[in-house]
């Protein structure tokens, strides 16, 4: 890549670009994950179709490697790669709700924050994730799991359109009538088939919601755990609930349970037995917006390094929370947490078993060991815990873990257990359609054939 073309590409683009040299750089090339630091050769901030697909034709025609930005959240760091160009979405953020149809049209930069603060505008919501900079589309071409999947599914369960940019600069179009083999493919199969410059989602109606955090320490955390467990398989559909497992810094367990109910109810059963399992120190449940139930986690953006490890389950026995209870001291330091998210309720829906490239449905929980720390002399013993928890984890498992939260490291073999063999298969015949030479590999990749 020479200064001329360069200067050429800053003149056929309507958005920014950001070279090595140029201010702002270091902070246009970092992601949420402080262990991922990588430069790119140049960063183009597109502002619609056309800057994507001329960003894609100067990688293409530089023989540069492409990694694609929407909220950066992915913990691999796929968003960055090193001597190559980052298409950053971040100027594109625009989101345009209609309310008497219930939908809403986001473009490929918005965050989860955006998103919500535009449909709550009108009372309506689509379920995101639980953390409010994540971006949209990186979570919805995975699954999508938070606050509302009980009550609505997955995020890519309520994906009823797109616009994207194939490798090749073409825009192409997926929904139920046109390209539905591509809509099918984005709803779980990740960003391996084009740049997503505009999504639309099904809406539908919220007004408020019971929600917040209970946070649980001390002897009762294993008690409170368990009550957790068995309140989720029983709960009813407008009730989800993930929960976290964390250590102090005396290595004693701290729980906390984060509930979203949806139901008409002001005090519900399920919310009563949870404030009444031993070991509570901490009520802050009640009734307020989403908005502020998606600030209920709000981790650093840049800040933390992580390696994050995520196995599916069809159960939670005994002997599995007792495990997770000890790998919480192993380290002989806090290290980082266990998060557990639920599957029940919506997600397992007949009507959209078919309906997107999810190897997960049929599995009760999301298991993840997500270590956490600042110390950059640790790295090694975090990633160790990391994975030898998730190991701990593996006898239970179902699938291939959750590919929104896999590293950069995870083998094909795990990738391919994500999906199942005959989905993965379908995934491969789709790549090879839309992105033959496999230009979009910064992914949790799926290689064409």
């Amino acid at each position: 890549m020479t200064e001329k073309s360069l200067a050429e590409l800053r003149r056929s683009v309507a958005g920014a670009i950001i070279a090595p040299v140029d201010a702002g750089y270091d902070d246009a090339r970092r992601c949420f994950n402080a262990l991922v630091d990588r430069r790119p050769a140049v960063i183009v901030r597109c502002f619609g179709a056309d800057d994507v697909a001329t960003a894609l034709d100067f990688a293409r025609t530089q023989a540069l490697e492409v990694a694609v930005r929407g909220g950066g959240h992915n913990p691999a760091g796929h968003c960055v790669c090193d001597g190559g160009l980052a298409i950053d979405l971040s100027l594109m953020r625009r989101v345009d709700v209609n309310g008497d149809a219930r939908t809403a049209r986001a473009e490929d930069g918005a965050t989860w924050l955006d998103f919500d603060s535009a449909t709550q505008a009108c009372c309506l919501v689509t379920p995101g994730g639980v953390v409010g900079s994540t971006g949209v589309a990186g979570l919805t071409f995975g699954g999508g799991i938070g606050h509302l999947t009980a009550q609505h599914g997955l995020t890519c369960d309520n994906l009823v359109g797109a616009e994207l940019v194939t490798p090749d600069g073409s825009v192409v179009h997926a929904t139920a009538d046109e390209n539905s083999d591509l809509l099918w493919g984005i709803r779980g199969g990740g960003g391996n088939f084009g740049v997503a410059t505009r999504l639309e989602f099904r809406l539908h109606p919220l007004e408020r919601v019971i929600g917040g955090r209970l946070v649980y320490a001390g002897k009762g955390v294993s008690e409170a755990l368990r009550r957790f467990r068995d309140l989720v398989a029983r709960a009813p559909r407008d009730l989800s609930c993930g929960a976290v497992l964390a250590a102090d810094d005396s290595l004693e367990p701290i729980l906390i349970v984060a509930p979203c109910y949806t139901g008409a109810e002001d005090d519900p059963e399920e919310l009563r037995s949870l404030r009444s399992a031993p070991g509570l120190v901490d009520h802050g449940v009640h009734p307020h917006s989403f908005l502020a139930q998606q600030h209920v986690f709000n981790p650093p953006y840049g800040e933390d390094r992580n390696y994050w490890k995520s196995t599916f389950v069809r159960e939670l026995p005994d002997e599995l929370l007792d495990e997770l209870l000890r790998r919480m001291a192993a380290l002989g330091r806090p290290p980082g947490q266990v998060l557990f998210e639920s599957l029940h309720g919506a997600p397992k829906d007949a009507e959209v078993e078919n309906n997107g490239a999810v190897g997960f449905r049929q599995a009760a929980f999301n298991i993840s060991a997500m270590a956490t720390w600042r110390d950059t002399a640790v790295d090694e013993d975090h990633i160790g815990w990391a994975r030898d928890t998730a190991a701990a984890i593996e006898p239970w498992s179902v699938s291939g873990g959750y590919v929104n939260y896999m590293q950069a490291d995870e083998p094909i073999e795990r990738v391919r257990a994500a999906f199942g063999e005959e989905t993965f298969a379908r995934l491969q015949a789709l790549k090879t359609r839309y992105d033959p030479d496999n230009v979009l590999r910064r992914n949790q990749n799926i290689p064409p054939l």
